[in-house]
């Protein structure tokens, strides 16, 4: 038996060096496996980038701000073009674009946060917080919760009542209105989007709390994490001379455009205005870079798969790789090359907007773009991350 034998003075002596030998290799090869992850982003950054300039380029776009953030570092940042076409203006750091149903990602931390502090629970009955809400059939204005709203888990038909938004139809009217939409399917085994009902989250929490949905974000995730271009009315994005003006494509041309009130009036899931500065902040948060903050508990609940979306599948231009898909609270969920992708993209006249972070790989971007040009800026970064050969090998 090994365990019986006594080694001579000699064979110490070698056996020693043997392993102190196979100790330094040993080191030498941990060290480089630790430093390839970054070595490899920083080709995948250099890559992503060239790619960037020339596609901005080839599409004539008015103007892009991207970030990614590996960790707790913000390890590219770049701006693109003007804030409006014909006025030269560059877009900078601190550009606000508006970030459409991004918002929802906000709304969803805020929530909890306050489940965190016990104010809320994921459960609770809308009823409970907001008694004069009701919907067509009484067993959903019954069973309806808090989870269900924010992930798009009514029963209701996708984008109940936008055509109202869009007409600046004021929000509590709005709400009234959902006693006349029909109820297509058992609460909570359905996904379909909505904008209307996941707002209601704003007047559940002030309900809850006494406080205005704006007041909280602001003064639990805008003010500690300084995000100080951030915002959540259109007068606060106009009223800022650095903002980017939204464009859209007519007659094969990029045009100027007016920045509409529609979405505002839903703020919770698309009213938030952001710089790309205030944006690579947030996907520190995510990362969990500011637990002081935001705790792991709360990202981990909010990205926590809730519903099958499987139709998103086909939606992005994901080359294949996700598997499953699924919508937790706030934040789309996919299987992507085996590893946990968090999502979301956001559209509204003249922005668009996308963030993703695999939390796995400690890893995310975030793209806004004054135009409304298809945004394939994320899944072109995810692609050349997992396969970098692919993409300018000669970079």
């Amino acid at each position: 038996m090994i365990s019986d034998t006594k080694l001579k003075p000699l064979d110490m002596r070698i056996f020693k060096l043997l392993f102190f030998t196979f100790l330094f290799f040993a080191t030498i090869a941990g060290a480089q496996l630790f430093q390839r992850p970054f070595s490899h982003l920083e080709s995948v950054v250099k890559k992503y980038a060239y790619f960037v300039e020339q596609k901005l380029t080839e599409l004539n776009a008015p103007g892009a701000a991207i970030a990614i953030v590996h960790g707790d570092s913000v390890i590219y940042t770049k701006c693109f073009g003007v804030r409006a076409l014909g006025r030269f203006e560059p877009i900078t750091l601190h550009t606000t674009f508006r970030i459409a149903s991004l918002s929802k990602g906000f709304a969803a931390v805020l929530a909890g946060l306050l489940v965190q502090d016990g104010v809320l629970n994921w459960d609770d009955k809308i009823i409970k917080h907001l008694p004069a809400f009701a919907l067509k059939n009484e067993a959903h204005t019954q069973n309806l919760t808090i989870r269900h709203i924010l992930s798009h888990a009514s029963g209701l038909p996708s984008h109940s009542y936008d055509n109202l938004v869009e007409a600046d139809v004021p929000f509590p009217m709005i709400i009234d209105q959902l006693k006349t939409a029909p109820c297509v399917w058992p609460v909570g085994q359905n996904y379909n989007y909505q904008n209307v009902i996941y707002s209601l989250i704003g007047d559940v929490i002030k309900s809850a709390t006494g406080l205005d949905y704006q007041q909280l974000v602001q003064s639990r995730l805008f003010t500690p994490l300084k995000m100080t271009d951030a915002s959540l009315t259109l007068e606060a994005l106009l009223i800022n001379s650095n903002h980017a003006s939204p464009h859209m494509r007519r007659r094969g041309k990029w045009t100027l455009t007016e920045v509409t009130e529609s979405y505002y009036a839903v703020a919770p899931a698309a009213g938030v205005n952001a710089s790309i500065l205030d944006m690579a902040k947030w996907v520190q948060v995510l990362l969990g870079g500011r637990p002081d903050i935001v705790s792991s508990k709360v990202i981990g609940d909010v990205t926590a798969p809730v519903i099958k979306t499987r139709r998103e599948l086909r939606r992005y231009h994901w080359n294949g790789r996700a598997r499953h898909a699924y919508y937790g609270l706030g934040w789309r969920i996919f299987d992507y090359a085996d590893t946990k992708l968090v999502f979301h993209s956001g559209g509204v006249r003249g922005y668009v907007s996308q963030i993703a972070f695999l939390p796995e790989h400690d890893l995310g971007i975030v793209v806004l773009l004054n135009s409304n040009i298809e945004n394939i800026f994320v899944s072109t970064f995810l692609d050349i991350y997992f396969s970098p050969d692919k993409y300018l090998s000669n970079l």
